[in-house]
């Protein structure tokens, strides 16, 4: 094996060379002509598929499918799938790469190495003998880190097309599943734009257009969302089929291709050793590092400079290289330096598009030779991965984790669903149980015992963490995900035998309910589920009038008196904007069923308006809610991640159609159409800003989301100011290759804090008084205004869970979170935090919602 993958990447080396030679664009690369002892003519090649050598240009998704289709539909060692769909309707597929041989059994080796995890008790060392290694090889995630991809193409050629004993051996001993294109949206994006700004000769200059793709740009998916940041929360299709496939086949070894910037080198895994996450075994380390030596090896042989160890870490389980670190596997990062151009001007020259898929495939080849070298070990690693997760299940403190579904019961399900994704087990709670003085009542809970396989992923997914033998983190310091979907997930010290009925599978999204007949004068609907707001918005679609209540009452509904919090709606059946009686009604009584299906929520049938207690239901204390028409600026400028995130939970989380506006066009747009006007953070331009005044002094909403705060300040919006640490005096007595360390300290990568609410205001309504929230950067701000204006401030102790300085502490306590206040004949509000936050912290989704429902009411 080791003369086949030296032999190859030196010919695939030299192939590049001779076409350098006869082609106007250096470096061209196509598929490796020989390096084996033949190549089958029957494959077909890249090029004759796709029309170009690759390396020539970029090669778009539909012929990356084109090329991966054809060769499944000749070889008896590629078999071809789809695990999803994109939201733009692009597949995510994969191919099975193994001998003929494997394929004829291929449902008894999958039984097999699902067996491994699933009772590794019954597997010994004999069984694992005879069992192949399973790579699971993926490639540009992050659609303009487009090299990935086309090296995909050319490891498909080699492992379909080379002859010989040795192949032969190699397909024997492996099972490889390709993903070629983790993100064909964000390719789609990326690759027209390069192909159409290019002419027949390629050029190096940064300013040609070629070089500079538009806002947003083709990291991210539909929605500008970040891939690689969804690996253990699965929000998007696109990550619910990557992760389905992970656990079907339990992977040994994955990698995740991407690249970094041009004036690098090629990086490998390890990264830095004190970045790694505590949960991740000693031993995975050491294979990680072994598993380097053979891409060493194979990058010396080409003549590429690469490094490890030096930076990148693996801490965020999120990330495609951690996620199988806490799953039986180990995952292993690539960042080649990147032309993202044909041809790109790097520190030491210029940067060939080839020559960086040259680097890319070569690690391909050697992630198979390490696989297979190290068969063996990896093998046995993982058998032992999952023993040892029951071990340690056994000695923790930590018996049980019971899920309270009472309260939010849609958020606690949505939590249950993403755990469940990873092959985490639930069971129905039978009998009340009381855990840390809260009693969960048995049929509304959920119970999921320690002792169970994925105990490791559970851990990591849903603890706490406050210490950290790092200061610097590429990404998020923490993620506890009860306190993302903000549900009681409460820790168990005794057995939970004795509480524990079926297993849950799958949960679905249900516990809407109707109370009450359609004989009554109003629906009430309680503002407590994720999905009120979509209810809402489907009456005011239809023309129907709403009320919403500002004070505590009681209704009677059949006879009962029921009470109803604060921001509980009124549906009257009559009122004088409602002609048409019996025809209107029918719709009601259509949308409430509809709301009560499709939404989950609860809604009542008052028998009158008069109210047992509180304000009666046409009383002065409620107030008419305005249909909501919304405005997201969304463009250049502006963050793509704060903006997407907000698409994305309105457009389709939550079924709201929203105008995507230019920042450019703010100035001139005919904002009237639009009651709620959404701004990331970002810059506006003078223009846009006096006409966004001029709209909200008009009688607008304007919520303005994290990175917004100086800009508010700076209008007269709020009294906020930004506060600022002494660097300096941090920085006094270090030696210099400290000094990047101590300001990195000061930044918040992403840490999940305490804010209380003020939940008699509108924009609280339906929330409890303290809610955990992410935030980011490290800029905190004071605010001197009115009280009034205050409805959020993080708490005297904010900090939940994640990294803080000493000196942000300080300065985060009792700080401004959420600020709302009128503005002419408008309304104001100002987030601190990344309320939507990579889709997954519906929490704090709902403050965003109140905000678009509520901003006027107040």
């Amino acid at each position: 094996m080791r003369r086949i993958l030296h032999s190859t990447a030196l010919c695939c080396f030299l192939f590049v060379v001779s076409l350098s030679q006869a082609q106007s664009l250096p470096f061209a690369m196509d598929a490796p002509t020989d390096g084996a002892e033949s190549y089958d003519r029957s494959i077909p090649t890249p090029e004759s598929v796709i029309g170009h050598v690759i390396g020539t240009k970029h090669t778009v998704p539909h012929e990356v499918e084109a090329y991966f289709r054809a060769v499944a539909g000749v070889s008896d060692r590629v078999t071809l799938d789809v695990h999803a769909r994109s939201y733009e309707g692009r597949n995510l597929i994969h191919a099975i790469v193994t001998s003929p041989a494997n394929h004829a059994r291929l449902d008894e080796i999958l039984a097999m190495q699902q067996r491994v995890a699933d009772d590794p008790a019954s597997v010994s060392d004999a069984d694992l003998a005879d069992m192949p290694v399973v790579l699971y090889q993926g490639y540009s995630v992050h659609g303009n880190e487009a090299s990935g991809t086309e090296a995909s193409l050319l490891y498909l050629y080699h492992l379909a097309a080379g002859q010989g004993s040795e192949i032969d051996e190699a397909l024997d001993s492996a099972i490889i599943l390709i993903v070629p294109m983790f993100n064909p949206d964000g390719r789609d994006r990326f690759g027209d734009w390069v192909n159409r700004n290019r002419g027949g000769v390629a050029t190096n200059d940064p300013q040609d257009r070629e070089h500079n793709e538009p806002w947003p740009g083709g990291r991210t998916n539909h929605y500008w969302f970040d891939l690689n940041r969804d690996w253990m929360v699965a929000q998007h299709p696109e990550s619910k089929g990557r992760i389905e496939l992970f656990h079907t086949w339990r992977p040994h070894i994955l990698t995740d291709h991407h690249e970094m910037g041009g004036n690098a080198t090629f990086f490998f895994q390890p990264g830095i050793p004190t970045r790694n996450n505590p949960n991740t075994p000693v031993l995975n380390t050491e294979l990680t590092a072994r598993i380097g030596t053979y891409h060493a090896r194979g990058l010396d042989a080409v003549g590429s400079a690469y490094y490890s160890e030096e930076s990148y870490d693996d801490f965020f389980l999120g990330k495609g290289s951690a996620f199988p670190d806490v799953n039986g596997g180990v995952g292993i990062l690539f960042e080649q330096a990147s032309s993202r151009a044909l041809i790109g001007a790097a520190s030491d020259g210029d940067l060939h598009y080839a020559f960086t898929v040259l680097n890319q495939y070569v690690t391909s080849l050697t992630t198979l030779h390490a696989g297979i070298g190290m068969r063996q070990d990896m093998l046995r690693y993982q058998r032992d991965f999952y023993l040892d997760a029951l071990e340690e299940a056994s000695k923790s403190k930590t018996k049980a984790w019971v899920l309270d579904m009472a309260d939010g019961r849609t958020r606690a399900q949505m939590f249950m669903q993403t755990l469940q994704r990873h092959r985490v087990e639930f069971y129905a709670l039978t009998k009340d149980v009381t855990v840390g003085g809260r009693t969960v009542r048995a049929g509304q809970g959920a119970v999921v015992p320690a002792n169970q396989l994925q105990f490791k992923a559970i851990k990591s997914f849903t603890e706490r963490t406050l210490v950290y033998e790092d200061s610097l983190f590429y990404d998020v310091s923490t993620w506890t995900l009860p306190l993302a979907f903000d549900v009681d997930f409460l820790e168990m010290t005794s057995s939970p035998d004795g509480i524990i009925g079926d297993e849950l599978m799958y949960a679905e999204l249900d516990g809407g309910r109707l109370y009450g007949g359609t004989d009554g004068v109003a629906y009430l609907l309680r503002w407590d589920r994720l999905f009120a707001p979509r209810t809402v918005f489907r009456l005011q679609q239809a023309g129907i009038p709403l009320r919403l209540a500002h004070q505590p009452f009681t209704a009677l509904v059949d006879g009962e008196e029921v009470s109803f919090d604060r921001g509980s709606v009124i549906i009257p059946f009559k009122g004088r904007d409602m002609p048409g009686m019996t025809q209107d009604l029918n719709v009601v009584h259509e949308i409430i069923q509809t709301a009560v299906r499709e939404d989950h929520v609860s809604i009542y049938s008052a028998d009158t308006g008069l109210t047992p207690m509180g304000p009666d239901l046409g009383g002065s204390s409620t107030s008419t809610l305005r249909p909501v028409q919304i405005a997201l600026a969304a463009g250049s400028g502006l963050s793509s991640g704060s903006a997407g995130e907000a698409w994305h939970a309105m457009g389709e989380r939550f079924r709201l159609p929203v105008s995507l506006i230019e920042p450019s066009s703010l100035g001139r747009a005919d904002l009237s159409r639009y009651s709620v006007i959404v701004l990331p953070g970002g810059s506006y331009s003078a223009d846009a800003t006096e006409s966004l005044k001029a709209w909200t002094r008009s009688g607008g909403t304007l919520v303005m989301l994290s990175g917004m705060a100086n800009w508010a300040g700076s209008q007269g919006l709020f009294d906020v100011e930004s506060q600022t640490v002494d660097i300096d005096s941090l920085l006094e007595g270090l030696p210099y290759h400290l000094m990047d360390e101590a300001r990195g300290a000061q930044g918040i990568g992403g840490s999940i804090f305490e804010v209380s609410l003020d939940t008699t205001h509108p924009l609280a309504y339906g929330l409890p008084e303290r809610l955990p929230v992410l935030r980011q950067g490290s800029s905190m701000y004071t605010f001197d205004g009115s009280d009034a204006h205050l409805v959020g401030q993080y708490s005297d102790q904010p900090l939940l869970s994640g990294y803080l300085s000493e000196e942000k502490a300080a300065q985060l306590a009792g700080g401004p979170a959420v600020l709302a206040g009128s503005y002419g004949q408008g309304n104001t509000i100002l987030f601190m935090d990344r309320l939507n936050f990579r889709a997954y912290w519906v929490g704090s989704q709902r403050l965003f919602f109140n905000a678009l429902f509520f901003g006027g009411a107040f």
